[in-house]
């Protein structure tokens, strides 16, 4: 599911608060990457695991 997208966040349930802003911190050090390049919409989202399927 997440190939070719460049700016993924997975969260767990199970995830402590402080793992979950340890990733958000860790995502938002890294975002720049991809800051100029084009964010797909979450209705694109969707239609792209739709196509590819929901498998990793």
């Amino acid at each position: 599911m997440w190939q070719g997208m460049k700016s993924v966040m997975v969260f767990d349930p199970k995830d402590s608060q402080e793992e979950t802003e340890r990733k958000w911190v860790e995502w938002n050090q890294h975002k720049s990457a991809v800051s100029d390049k084009y964010v797909p919409t979450a209705e694109e989202t969707k239609k792209k695991i739709n196509r590819t399927g929901t498998s990793q």
